[in-house]
């Protein structure tokens, strides 16, 4: 089978498996069957099972987790990320605007976070950060990991209509960014283990400074990281 067909059958496999999500029959937080066990269940290879998890990955509905498989992971602005994921079809053009939205709200997310955090929100905080060191080289764990570091930070803002747009920007734009990777099942250059120092580079300083409650450094580390995603982001075009 040549590659637009294997990415067809992913397609409809991952459609089968977001409607045993949205239909309830596999809840929040719920485990999702091994790879193994679905390519039983739904007659296909392990392959093209992982594949489909990645693409439920990038729409939000499903997080991965290294070493340890895929979970749900409904929230009710999945369809307002579908809506940018839309907006973006519609017009490639426009990336450059949903990512200086996402910039906006990170901005003002990381300043109510180090206004209203909790030591709790902070230790969530650094063990994400931990999980995200840990996830080079997989790119359904590492934007899993990626999407959560951000949203938890942004999450102790303590606004919920900010979070969720947050989320729903950030989630648009990881779709786009990492759809060529996610359908090829390649990993870029940028995301192998032995870069993971340049990937912690750009997000460990967004973490430090929100726990010193330091607001110009804070919003440095944000700048900082929205320049090398726009590269890469660039890289994906």
């Amino acid at each position: 089978m040549g590659a637009a067909g294997q990415d067809g059958v992913a397609q409809e496999i991952a459609a089968q498996v977001q409607q045993l999500i949205l239909s309830r029959e596999l809840s929040d937080g719920s485990r999702i069957p091994s790879e193994r066990d679905l390519a039983v269940l739904l007659s296909t290879s392990r392959p093209t099972v992982s594949q489909a998890i990645r693409i439920l990955v990038v729409k939000g509905l499903v997080e991965s987790r290294r070493g340890s498989g895929a979970y749900v992971r409904l929230r009710p602005e999945v369809n307002l990320a579908a809506s940018m994921s839309l907006m973006l079809e519609v017009d490639p053009e426009s990336v450059g605007s949903l990512a200086e939205l996402r910039l906006s709200l990170e901005s003002t997310g990381v300043v109510r976070a180090i206004e209203r955090a909790t030591p709790e929100e902070l230790a969530e905080a650094e063990r994400a950060l931990r999980r995200l060191a840990g996830s080079a080289g997989d790119i359904a764990s590492w934007m899993s990991a990626d999407t959560y570091f951000h949203a938890t930070l942004i999450g102790a803002s303590h606004n919920t209509y900010l979070a969720a747009m947050f989320d729903s920007a950030h989630t648009a734009l990881i779709d786009y960014e990492y759809r060529a990777w996610v359908d090829s099942g390649t990993v870029p250059r940028w995301l192998e283990p032995d870069r993971i120092g340049d990937l912690t580079a750009i997000h460990e300083p967004i973490l430090r400074a929100v726990q010193r409650r330091d607001v110009d450094a804070a919003l440095y580390a944000v700048r900082h990281h929205h320049e090398v995603m726009s590269r890469h982001l660039r890289l994906s075009a």
